[in-house]
């Protein structure tokens, strides 16, 4: 089920053009990762879909709302976690959970459960009678989300949530992102910092100029970018006798031998690297690792980068 799409969404300040004709969509429980440099206009997009910034042109349709017909049922659907989020330092975290759950209409009798099941989430039950001016950045990033959460949106949109928080308190994030998607929920999240959203992004989209170079599965970018299948083989002994065997092996070519390890290029689907593991195994050739390598985010960033420079402006931005 479709719940964002946008089409040709445009913001203009002025004579600068935040965003650009920005046109994609994306499906309940994923994860997209919008990714680029500062000033690339994510949290402008990021605005304009909370529905706190009016867009210049162009639309969207957000859980089934048209955003500028129905900017009160969108809210009602989603959850926008800033950049710089502030809690009331007087409150305690339960009063700060309690009065976001009244404003949102949560009826009273859910709201203390509600609370409770959130605190478990992100994992500060044990904090719950704290005043929130003694929690840690790590600690307000994750209260953040469970502000949000306490009214359950199907929709959150997050700006750089994991900004500077230590590597403890990321894989904190990156765990209680992982969950929400796997309970359907649908994330929009920025960053310009890569590694943060490695290993849990289902979809990407490169971002930069206010314009969207790229978009689509992390898989469909990978293959669009590299369409040969790269597979990394380590024998425990006679590397010269795979070498001789994978010289001989149909649809792979052989890129490179380095001591025990060899890598290999593949055209064709995983059934084919499954035959060359079973035929190394038959020539009694003790294979200890044979795996596909794959880029990471930071390398497609680098690959999409390197490539919208080597191509003429005009054609760089077609369709975006």
């Amino acid at each position: 089920m479709q719940v964002l799409q946008t089409q040709r969404l445009r913001k203009e300040f002025g004579p600068l053009v935040a965003v650009q004709d920005v046109s994609f969509s994306v499906e309940q429980g994923q994860v997209m990762g919008l990714i680029g440099p500062n000033g690339a206009g994510k949290t402008t997009l990021l605005r304009m879909l909370a529905t706190l910034l009016p867009p210049t042109d162009g639309t969207a349709v957000i859980c089934g709302a048209d955003l500028y017909r129905q900017p009160l049922e969108i809210r009602k659907r989603i959850g926008y976690l800033p950049d710089f989020f502030n809690l009331y330092n007087d409150l305690t975290v339960f009063e700060c959970l309690d009065f976001s759950a009244r404003a949102y209409g949560v009826p009273e009798k859910k709201i203390a459960d509600r609370i409770d099941r959130v605190l478990e989430c992100v994992d500060l039950t044990d904090k719950k009678d704290i005043l929130c001016r003694h929690l840690s950045r790590g600690m307000v990033q994750r209260i953040g989300l469970a502000f949000l959460m306490v009214h359950d949106p199907d929709l959150y949109l997050l700006d750089e949530p994991a900004s500077g928080l230590d590597p403890i308190a990321r894989i904190s994030l990156r765990n209680i992102l992982k969950r929400l998607s796997g309970e359907g929920k649908t994330v929009l999240i920025s960053s310009h910092v890569l590694s943060e959203l490695s290993d849990f992004c289902t979809h990407i989209a490169i971002m930069d100029s206010g314009v969207i170079k790229k978009f689509g599965s992390v898989e469909q970018i990978q293959t669009m970018l590299n369409p040969e299948r790269i597979v990394r083989v380590v024998v425990l002994d006679e590397p010269q006798k795979a070498v001789s065997l994978l010289q001989s092996f149909p649809d792979a070519v052989l890129k490179d031998c380095s001591g025990n390890t060899l890598r290999l290029t593949f055209t064709k689907g995983p059934e084919t690297i499954a035959r060359l593991n079973a035929l190394l195994v038959s020539e009694g050739v003790q294979v200890i690792e044979l795996t596909e390598e794959k880029k990471d985010l930071e390398d497609l960033f680098v690959a999409i980068s390197s490539e919208e420079e080597s191509l003429p402006h005009s054609f760089a931005n077609a369709g975006s």
